[in-house]
């Protein structure tokens, strides 16, 4: 009786394989509109039920979109041009605005298509068309202003400071500009005036506040970190779609969408409660560390900076962001959204800390906008959020403002790097109701209306849909851990250095913090693939070492890295230096690039960052900055390795990775690689349902005929070619460790590898 019941269960176990291999296939040839572009419909233009049918009909039939993204418009100025574009009619979250947008989901449902649900006007997200700063002003975005006088010192300093409603004064500082002593002098204000003998020296007295409404741009938006906010801000939107389109959540419109949720260009972007929070946290006068925000104070300059721009990044995860997903998982949506710049090297100036700014994110998101190749080695900064905190799905908003003659073959080239860093959702940018040249506002036209693109939309769809299909949920296999360089960066910056620094903005960095340049090194050069890992994560349990290996513990998507990377930077947390010595000390892989790190992110910590470089290296090799004379490499009694490398090469990468005996997990025959003119080679490597999926892109202008070893052998090996829908067997070679495949790549192409382990 029980090896009967044990032949069921095996029967049914491979019956059920079979079944889903058999879906899998039919989904392939023809995607399922969830995996289909879902572009921007901007609503530019008076609608009209006839004149939405007709978009909503030609998205589906004629250009294979599974979908639209509904993006309301106001009047504005045209891309490139300044030429004035219309905005939408009727007025938004008017009643005749729900009206017409009951009619686009009722053609929507009828289509069998999706809808997503752009939560504002325009963009950034956070204005509910305006009516915030008009309605609840004190809710608007906040800024610290400093207020500053120069005073001689043995005299007398008299100062009427008196604040207007809408601020708040955080701290009364004063700083001699020789020995950098800070003095608290809150307790010499009485009645709004500054009374204070001043000592010998010369002295910056500051006035530190917060306040809003202060005649910029950005007034209309709201405090993004403020809860009590951003719940206006969902009460005056989300709820009121919640009002009307109840019955459709979770069928027909099924995301959410937030738009450039940040402070690029606002580095002066500020809340109140950071101050309390920082004296709570570490139990520090905050008015004795505000002025490390624009000025040197000495030792504790830089973990003072790294404890404000923590906190403020704390409060961007944990305000708009959280409360937007929790309203979408509650009402069965799932939510999506990025902030500006999130591709950019430098996240402390633009949004925070990118790897946190996603932590209740469903559905991660990057927007490549303006030209092809912009940003792109910041693309696995989102991926890898997804990858930490174990979401499926990662979005991208593609294509924005690039030129209005966009051709063909760069609509493909940018979704296919995309993909090949992790993206399987795809938002083009998009379509506009009044399609006119001079009516819109954010070219290109990506719809059956421009003539450029209209022939290929069905086979992008079809490609894209295929393409995402395979590429969402399961697990990525993965070697490597680049760990995330955001204390150095945040201990270096001050208030404005980026904008002053003349580089373009979210760019500046400090010397030799190269992550961006490891991204590019590893993905186009060395092609293995990686993952940005957060320092805490080394810390709270996320990351944890297991031998030679350091396990990212998801539900689905486990990751074993067999080595860790750290980029240059002078600062890193102490107790993640502390894990990473764990773990070489365990029989770890680690290789450090650039400088060694001598400065604690935390308090009083710096001899211990030093103490644990010096014991992995020995003090007479290391200085009291951490700079190391020579590229070295130790190994302990455990097998762990550990590598520095001042100036990271692609060559010496290899040598490197050869020399730590870490194979990679698919190899290129790179005689037949292209040089880099235009596009690179890639690749990702996923598992699910059972079958090791790889997916290699060929975004260059070359033709590719060769073969890739694959490590591990693979059995029941086929070419599913995601451009024509086919699946073919492919022509393979095995030896006792590797399985080698023949692959015919054309230009601006892509391919899977399907097989089982």
């Amino acid at each position: 009786m029980r090896n009967l019941l044990l032949l069921t269960g095996l029967l049914f176990l491979l019956f059920s394989c079979a079944d889903e291999r058999d879906q899998l296939r039919e989904d392939f040839r023809n995607p399922p509109n969830e995996f289909r572009p879902m572009p921007f419909l901007h609503m530019n233009g008076t609608m009209t039920p006839e004149g939405l049918r007709k978009h909503i009909t030609e998205a589906k039939e004629l250009a294979g979109f599974g979908g639209i993204t509904v993006l309301p418009i106001s009047p504005g100025h045209q891309w490139g041009t300044n030429f004035v574009t219309p905005g939408m009619s009727p007025e938004f979250l008017s009643d005749e605005y729900f009206e017409r947008y009951v009619d686009m989901l009722d053609i929507s449902k009828e289509l069998g298509t999706e809808v997503v649900l752009y939560d504002d006007v325009d963009f950034p997200s956070g204005t509910a068309g305006g009516r915030l700063q008009r309605e609840y002003p004190q809710y608007g975005r906040k800024f610290m202003i400093k207020d500053e006088f120069m005073v001689k010192g043995n005299s007398h300093f008299r100062k009427e400071y008196t604040l207007p409603t809408k601020g708040v004064l955080m701290a009364v500082s004063a700083m001699n500009t020789t020995s950098l002593e800070v003095v608290d002098l809150q307790s010499f204000m009485k009645d709004n005036v500054l009374n204070w003998d001043v000592p010998a020296g010369e002295w910056r007295i500051m006035f530190f506040k917060c306040e809003y409404g202060t005649g910029n741009d950005h007034d209309m938006l709201v405090d993004y970190m403020q809860p009590e906010a951003v719940s206006k801000v969902i009460e005056m939107t989300y709820d009121e779609y919640g009002k009307h389109f109840s019955k459709y959540f979770g069928n027909v419109i099924t995301k959410t969408f937030f738009d450039d949720v940040g402070f690029v260009h606002q580095e002066e972007t500020w809340t109140p409660a950071i101050t309390d929070i920082f004296k709570e946290k570490s139990g520090k006068n905050p008015a004795l560390y505000y002025p490390a925000l624009y000025y040197d104070i000495g030792p504790e300059t830089r973990q003072a900076r790294v404890a404000f721009y923590d906190i403020r990044s704390e409060l961007m995860a944990e305000g708009y962001v959280k409360q937007v997903s929790e309203w979408s998982q509650k009402r069965n949506l799932r939510s999506m959204g990025h902030p500006p710049e999130n591709y950019s090297p430098n996240s402390v100036v633009a949004h925070g800390d990118i790897l946190k700014y996603y932590r209740h994110v469903d559905i991660p998101l990057l927007d490549a906008i303006f030209f092809y190749g912009r940003g792109l080695h910041g693309y696995k900064q989102i991926s890898s959020a997804a990858d930490l905190y174990d979401r499926p799905t990662v979005g991208a908003e593609l294509c924005g403002a690039f030129p209005a003659d966009m051709d063909s073959l760069t609509l493909y080239r940018v979704v296919l790097e995309s993909m090949a860093r992790g993206v399987n959702f795809v938002v083009p940018h998009g379509m506009w109701y009044d399609t006119k040249k001079e009516a819109i506002r954010i070219p290109p036209l990506i719809s059956p209306e421009n003539p450029l693109l209209k022939d290929c939309l069905p086979h992008y769809s079809l490609f894209t849909g295929r393409s995402c299909m395979l590429l969402q949920g399961g697990r990525r296999v993965c070697d490597v851990a680049l760990l995330w360089p955001v204390n150095a960066v945040q201990a270096e910056s001050y208030i404005n250095r980026d904008a002053h620094s003349g580089l373009p903005v979210a760019n500046w960095l400090p010397e030799n913090v190269n992550h961006h340049v490891l991204s590019d090194l590893l993905t186009n050069q060395v092609r293995r693939d990686f993952t940005f890992i957060h320092p805490e994560d080394l810390t709270n349990g996320r990351i944890t070492p297991a031998g030679s290996e350091l396990i990212l513990n998801n539900k689905e998507n486990i990751q074993n890295y067999k080595v860790l990377i750290m980029p240059g930077g002078e600062v890193i947390s102490a107790a993640t230096l502390k894990a990473i010595k764990v773990y070489y000390d365990n029989g770890g892989k680690v290789i450090a690039t650039a400088s060694l790190p001598y400065c604690s992110a935390e308090f009083g910590k710096d001899k211990e960052v030093q103490d644990i470089i010096a014991g992995i290296f020995g003090s007479a090799f290391v200085d009291e900055k951490g700079i190391v004379s020579q590229d070295m490499f130790k190994e302990n009694e455990k097998g762990g390795q550990f590598a520095f490398i001042r100036s990271t090469t692609k060559d010496n990468l290899n040598k490197t990775f050869e020399k730590m005996g870490l194979e990679a997990d698919i190899q290129f025959n790179e005689e037949t690689i292209p040089a880099h003119n235009i596009g690179y080679v890639n690749y990702t490597h996923k598992q699910r349902d059972g079958l090791d999926i790889y997916y290699i892109t060929n975004t260059t202008d070359k033709d590719i005929r060769s073969s890739v070893s694959l490590r591990g052998i693979l059995n029941d090996i086929e070419i599913w070619n995601p451009h024509k829908g086919t699946m073919t067997k492919a022509e393979v070679e095995k030896n006792d460790e590797n399985t080698i495949v023949k692959i015919n790549l054309p230009a601006v192409r892509s391919l899977f590898i399907i097989g089982t382990k």
